[in-house]
C-alpha cells in the first residue's frame, strides 16, 4: 500500500473533501480523486460516498483512517529520529501566531530560525487567540504565540514578553491631550476588535479590574483585525483599543494619536502556547527554543522573556 496514497486518503477523509485535500497536499483535484480511486480498487471497497459536491467517509474508510493514522504517525516518528540523530533539521513546521504577534513578533523569530535551520519550511497561520489556540488543541498546529492565556488544562501557556494596549485617536480629537480616566472612555465611540481577540481579552480584564465591563463601553463599530481598527480611528469612526506595536508607523507619520489613559492596567503578556503531553518535532522545539531565548533586544515595547527553565 503506497504511502503517498494513505497521506491522500487521510487528509480527504479529514477534510471531507477532494478540492481542500487537494490544496492541502499540494496536487491537483484530479490526481487525488485518481489516489482515491487506486486505493479502493486494491482494497475492493468504496471509501466515499460522492453526495453532490459533498462526500462521506464509508465504514470501511473509518476503519482504513484509524489504521493510517498510526501508520503515518510511525513514519514520521521514525524520520524525526534518523533527523535528530543526524543532527539535522528539516521538513514542515506549522506555527500560529493572533494578530498582533503573528504580524509584528513571529515574522522576525521565524527569519531568525531560517538562517540558523534553512532546510525547514516554516507555515505561519495568523487568526485571533481563540482560533489559534483551538488549531494547537486540535494539532493542526505545533505551537503558537497568542496575546491571552486561555482556561484550557490541555494547553500550556508559557509567558514570553510584554505588549502595551493604548488607545489611538485621530488627531484633534476632543480628547487629545487630556488626561482620561476609566470613565471618560464610557463617554466616547470605542472601535474594538472581534471577541476572541487578545487585545479585546486584554481590555476586558483591566474594566474588571476597574469595576466596569465591556458592555459598558459605547461601542461604535467591531472589527475584525486590528488593521480594520486602525483603519476605523483614522476614518473617525470612533477611538480604538489597538497594540502600540501596530501604531508605530501612524504614530510616527503623525496620522493618529495615542491618548493618556490612566486607571486602567492595560499590559498584557504575549504567550507560547503548546499542547501538554505532545511529542514536538525537532524543529518546533528548535523553534521554542529560539523563542524563549535572546529576547533581551525585541522590538522597543516589548518585555523581557522567561528563562528557558521555566517553559
Amino acid at each position: 500500500m503506497d504511502l503517498r496514497r494513505l497521506q491522500v486518503f487521510a487528509k480527504v477523509y479529514e477534510r471531507r473533501s477532494f478540492s481542500r485535500a487537494a490544496d492541502e497536499v499540494l496536487l491537483s483535484q484530479p490526481t487525488v480523486s485518481g489516489h482515491i480511486k487506486t486505493l479502493e480498487e486494491e482494497l475492493g471497497v468504496r471509501l466515499f460516498d460522492r453526495l453532490g459536491r459533498e462526500i462521506m467517509p464509508t465504514r470501511a474508510a473509518e476503519l482504513l483512517y484509524e489504521h493510517a493514522t498510526r501508520i503515518l504517525d510511525m513514519v514520521e516518528q521514525a524520520q524525526r529520529a534518523v533527523d535528530a540523530f543526524l543532527g539535522r533539521l528539516k521538513g514542515q513546521l506549522l506555527v500560529g501566531g493572533s494578530t498582533i504577534p503573528g504580524q509584528y513578533v513571529l515574522p522576525e523569530f521565524i527569519g531568525r530560525f531560517r538562517l540558523l535551520h534553512p532546510e525547514v519550511s516554516v507555515v505561519l497561520n495568523i487568526g485571533d487567540t481563540s482560533e489559534i489556540t483551538e488549531k494547537v488543541l486540535h494539532g493542526d498546529l505545533e505551537l503558537g504565540i497568542v496575546g491571552a492565556a486561555l482556561d484550557e488544562d490541555r494547553l500550556a501557556f508559557t509567558p514570553l514578553m510584554d505588549d502595551q494596549v493604548v488607545l489611538a485617536a485621530w488627531p484633534g480629537h476632543r480628547l487629545a491631550g487630556r488626561r482620561l480616566t476609566p470613565q471618560d472612555l464610557l463617554e466616547t465611540p470605542v472601535v474594538l476588535r472581534e471577541p476572541g481577540s487578545g487585545t479585546r481579552m486584554a481590555l476586558a480584564k483591566a474594566l474588571r479590574k476597574a469595576g466596569l465591563e465591556l458592555k459598558d463601553l459605547n461601542l461604535a463599530a467591531q472589527m475584525g483585525s486590528t488593521m480594520a481598527v486602525l483603519q476605523a480611528v483614522r476614518a473617525q469612526v470612533g477611538v480604538g483599543v489597538i497594540s502600540r506595536l501596530a501604531l508605530a508607523d501612524d504614530l510616527a507619520a503623525g496620522r493618529v494619536v495615542e491618548l493618556d489613559l490612566t486607571g486602567l492596567d492595560l499590559v498584557r503578556q504575549f504567550h507560547l502556547v503548546t499542547r501538554k503531553r505532545r511529542s514536538h518535532s525537532p524543529a518546533a522545539q528548535a523553534f521554542m527554543a529560539l523563542c524563549l531565548a535572546d529576547l533581551n533586544a525585541p522590538p522597543a515595547s516589548l518585555g523581557p522573556a522567561l528563562p528557558a527553565a521555566q517553559v
